[in-house]
């Protein structure tokens, strides 16, 4: 069970103030429990489905259901005691979206299918062979990507506590950890990157349209653990609906963006979790601040090509979700 409160991020949402959103939850996962694994990451991961339902406490803002891939790094505080931290991604169904007629009043969402992010904290506590209790705190957020507005997103803190029921009796791993430094010897990890998307707009006579987003960014990963990489990277962007707003608002601009960003990855297996903040260095737009952050879920399919999506947003207001498809080229260790 979690029960929080709407974070009104923003003058447009203050509608929704005073919410009181209370979930259930319902998860199926497997845990990591090996030399190895100890090894990498002094940890014992935990992933699996994230399944909730939300009753959101407002009108407006109705119900919504989700479902995620979580993945948890867990660490051993004593024989008895868990720490982990959860990230999640995936998809939200939501009842109520905005409609000009029927619910004009919701500046939150307007597509009854949006993203889903979840980053959060919390223990474990051992109360017998097969039966764990869980508290955690968490921070929940939905919203389209900027494929039709209104979008300001639903923002919502959340604390609550689950049991859990494991069928196998395991003791975890408490073998000594290798020390060795290997990944110094790693040259950097070089990335190009095409990504786009989809935007929905309206044109100049109010008429729904899509319009394309294509771009291109260069990255450079350097490993400093087993775990963590530092990136530098630079992107470029021609948004087509960016164009559309321009026309309408008569404002002679260049729908071009470019910006250069500095982040972490959390290199989790074949999965790369980023973290980045950027300043653009090419905007004629006056629609947002020089600065924006990039948040992003990669899979990498083998040693060149990898997959995945991206959110950019400026502040608290997330602009678009951008999927992608990059090349990678490492020089190998002698």
């Amino acid at each position: 069970m979690q029960h929080g409160f709407i974070f009104p991020h923003s003058q447009a949402v203050q509608n929704t103030k005073g919410a009181r959103p209370t979930g259930v939850e319902a998860i199926l996962s497997r845990q990591r429990n090996d030399a190895p694994t100890w090894n990498l990451c002094n940890c014992f991961p935990r992933q699996g489905i994230l399944l909730a339902y939300y009753n959101f406490d407002n009108a407006i803002l109705g119900k919504g259901t989700t479902a995620a891939y979580f993945l948890e790094p867990t660490y051993r505080i004593s024989r008895k005691t868990l720490f982990p931290f959860k990230g999640a991604a995936g998809l939200a169904y939501l009842t109520n979206p905005f409609d000009s007629i029927r619910n004009p009043a919701n500046q939150s969402y307007s597509t009854a299918v949006s993203a889903y992010l979840l980053f959060g904290a919390g223990a474990w506590f051992r109360l017998n062979n097969h039966w764990w209790l869980n508290p955690s705190v968490n921070y929940q957020h939905v919203s389209n990507g900027g494929m039709k507005q209104p979008n300001k997103g639903i923002n919502w803190p959340t604390a609550g506590i689950s049991v859990s029921y494991q069928p196998l009796i395991r003791p975890y791993y408490r073998g000594t950890r290798l020390k060795e430094k290997y990944w110094r010897t790693y040259a950097p990890r070089w990335e190009v990157t095409a990504f786009g998307t989809s935007r929905r707009g309206y044109d100049a006579n109010r008429n729904r349209i899509r319009s394309p987003l294509m771009g291109l960014a260069v990255q450079r990963a350097k490993q400093v653990g087993r775990i963590s990489a530092l990136t530098l990277s630079a992107e470029v962007y021609h948004d087509e609906e960016l164009q559309n707003e321009l026309t309408k608002a008569s404002i002679k601009a260049s729908p071009v963006k470019a910006g250069v960003m500095a982040g972490h990855e959390f290199i989790l297996g074949k999965f790369l979790f980023s973290q980045r903040l950027g300043y653009y260095v090419f905007d004629q737009t006056p629609y947002f601040e020089k600065l924006f952050h990039r948040w992003g879920l990669h899979y990498r399919i083998n040693q060149q090509f990898g997959a995945g999506f991206n959110l950019l947003a400026h502040s608290e207001v997330a602009e678009f979700i951008d999927l992608r498809l990059s090349y990678s080229f490492q020089k190998k260790p002698n």
